[in-house]
């Protein structure tokens, strides 16, 4: 009797870990399923990229005045809901304001901004500026310093990226252009 009732103990707690194995491995699998779609979206964005970068090549005017049927920014977007991703991607539904990637598998959109607080010419003092850099050995900020000359400056560019895939997921992507 005792035995048998050992027997039945044994059952049971074999049986809960094999129910508890077997969660662990639909999780694993869950979890392994969400980054694959994830980093499909990533790859995609890698086409966002690339439209960008003729979208950039063929700009006029030096891309001083906003182009929204393009998904280009002339300033540095609002970004209400989602800290430094412009509103166009993730307020409104309809994606006004953002271009979207022609033959791509899953729902790319994207959005290009000029890192600069307002339209107009960039200008080195107020735009985030790349090829403005400090001189070795140099302490002083290379904006203020009268001893540098600053030619060719130009403002960099951000691309945003979202990137709608399957079974809901949503990747966004972020880069520096220039």
């Amino acid at each position: 009797m005792i035995s048998m009732l050992i027997a039945v103990i044994v059952l049971v707690a074999t049986l809960l870990a094999a129910i508890a194995l077997m969660r662990s491995v639909d999780t694993a699998n869950v979890v392994a399923g969400s980054m694959t779609f994830r980093q499909g979206g990533v790859q995609e964005a890698e086409k966002a990229y690339e439209a960008a970068k003729a979208l950039l090549g063929s700009l006029t005017t030096g891309g001083e005045s906003d182009q929204p049927e393009s998904g280009y920014y002339a300033s540095v977007q609002a970004s209400t809901s989602h800290a430094g991703i412009p509103d166009q991607l993730t307020t409104d539904p309809t994606y006004a304001g953002a271009a979207s990637v022609v033959g791509a598998t899953n729902n790319v959109r994207y959005v290009v901004e000029r890192l600069c607080p307002a339209a107009g010419k960039a200008d080195a003092s107020v735009c985030i500026a790349p090829d403005v850099s400090i001189t070795a050995g140099s302490s002083a900020n290379q904006m203020s310093d009268t001893a540098f000359a600053l030619h060719g400056v130009t403002a960099a560019f951000r691309l945003t990226v979202r990137v709608d895939g399957p079974k809901n997921t949503v990747s966004f992507v972020q880069t520096i252009l220039h």
